[in-house]
């Protein structure tokens, strides 16, 4: 879970920073940014498994873009470097890559991470993207209140998710050599048992973060697989719809596919699922029941959902509202998916009139922070960004973030435009210290626009 995100230097972001709870809505107009805070989050998850220019170029998805797009611009200089840094809790139970299990020492974590340019190899032609600076450190439990500030039970959450059992050093640390070189440290969890493992920072591909898949380093591997599990959701109606081999992999996919392998997994485990998701989905749209057709002779999954009047309906014939709600549903009942959940615009193929069931799927996804955590309180959360006037007015003040743009003091000391999140008076987040904005000021978002034809407040009167 995130409990806090720290950008600089990273597209329009500029000392950008802003605290998350269970469930987060981010709304704002187009053009804004929240796509960069999206890519922000993703380029983390990202270096820790692949290598700095892979996750450079996979940012957004355009693999034919220059890498060096991810570095703030105004046109005419780019920042020679980026930093990006979070808070997060961990699992505290990992399996290395190899199948050993092992126990993190620390559960709350801050890890940050500078991105630097070579100038010189840009000027011969080429990239030239290195490792500044790395960081993993861990936060003292007694911190965790003063850091944590989203509402909870300290006895029944917080004191469960956060453990720490270590003292000094943190876990990866950053030194310059006499020479110049600049070193990355890996500390093992014993503290000061045991040497330092020094890495050249110049010339690796990826971070250490990556480069970890052992178990002698507990903590690290706990983050990494806390940033590997952060999943961006855009459900494809093409994927949602297609029927799934026998034994492919059982999880829902960021496009929404494999819906059938994931429910075909979840029925071999509980012969009940197919139930609990029915009425799930009968609270939302008019359906009674939900199974997978199992095709032996083909070795083909595919999803079937009954309409009240009594007819099995395929995937490939329901529509594309039902599919996001199944996909939802789906994700709800199965207890490995953990972690964050990114999903932007979860309005799409959704009738206004349901979108306070979506909202609702969405919430009962995240973990509730005033019950332990378990197989029916899994640790997930919620980032969703909106531009949707309807669901903004169906969120809660303490779940709503408004992105604004904003002028600051950019890097040539010039104003410069950059974004701000931004909470309502009474929001946790704002009694936590954020920026907070007045309903007024968001008042142009909710309302129609100032050409519209139809005024939906109009008298039969005045009407003509």
């Amino acid at each position: 879970m995130l409990t806090k995100l720290e950008v600089h230097g990273f597209k329009n972001l500029l000392n950008f920073s802003m605290n998350l709870g269970p469930f987060n809505c981010i709304a704002g107009l187009n053009g804004v940014g929240k796509s960069n805070i999206f890519d922000a989050i993703r380029f983390l998850s990202l270096l820790s498994s692949t290598s700095i220019v892979e996750a450079a170029l996979a940012i957004r998805d355009s693999e034919s873009s220059d890498p060096l797009d991810i570095f703030w611009t105004n046109g005419e200089i780019r920042v020679e470097e980026l930093r990006l840094a979070v808070e997060m809790i961990v699992p505290r139970d990992v399996i290395d890559d190899f199948g050993r299990k092992a126990q993190a020492t620390s559960t709350f974590l801050r890890y940050e991470i500078h991105i630097a340019r070579d100038l010189q190899d840009e000027a011969n032609g080429s990239l030239g993207l290195y490792l500044a600076y790395e960081s993993l450190n861990h936060i003292k439990k007694g911190d965790a209140a003063s850091l944590i500030h989203f509402p909870l039970d300290a006895g029944r959450f917080r004191d469960q998710v956060i453990v720490n059992n270590r003292k000094g050093a943190g876990f990866i640390s950053t030194s310059k050599s006499d020479d110049g070189v600049i070193e990355i440290s890996q500390h093992q969890d014993g503290g000061s048992r045991g040497h330092a493992q020094k890495i050249p920072a110049r010339h690796v591909p990826k971070t250490v973060i990556a480069n970890t898949n052992s178990s002698t380093w507990p903590t690290i591997l706990a983050a990494r697989r806390e940033m590997q599990s952060w999943r961006f959701l855009s459900l494809e109606p093409t994927a949602m719809r297609r029927s799934n081999k026998m034994h492919e992999d059982g999880r829902v996919g960021p496009d929404g596919g494999r819906l059938a392998a994931a429910l075909h997994k979840l029925y071999r485990r509980d012969d009940h699922i197919y139930s609990r998701i029915a009425n799930r989905l009968s609270r939302i749209i008019p359906t009674s029941d939900v199974r997978v057709d199992v095709d032996q002779v083909r070795q083909l999954l595919t999803v079937e959902v009954k309409e009240r009047s009594g007819t099995f309906l395929p995937a490939r014939a329901l529509s594309d509202g039902t599919l996001r709600f199944l996909s939802l549903c789906i994700m709800a009942e199965d207890p490995d998916f953990n972690g964050l959940l990114c999903f932007e615009e979860p309005e799409n193929g959704i009738h206004p009139a349901k979108m306070d069931a979506m909202l609702a799927l969405l919430k009962d996804l995240a973990v509730d922070p005033f019950s332990p955590v378990s197989d029916t309180n899994p640790m997930r959360q919620i980032l969703i960004a909106t531009h949707s006037p309807v669901l903004v007015r169906l969120e809660t003040p303490d779940d709503l973030i408004y992105a604004d743009l904003v002028k600051v003091r950019g890097p040539t000391g010039k104003p410069t435009a950059t974004v701000r999140c931004k909470s309502l008076r009474e929001s946790w987040r704002v009694r936590a210290g954020g920026d907070f904005v007045d309903k007024g000021s968001i008042i142009s978002y909710l309302t129609l626009p100032q050409n519209s034809q139809i005024d939906l407040f109009e008298t039969e009167e005045g009407s003509s």
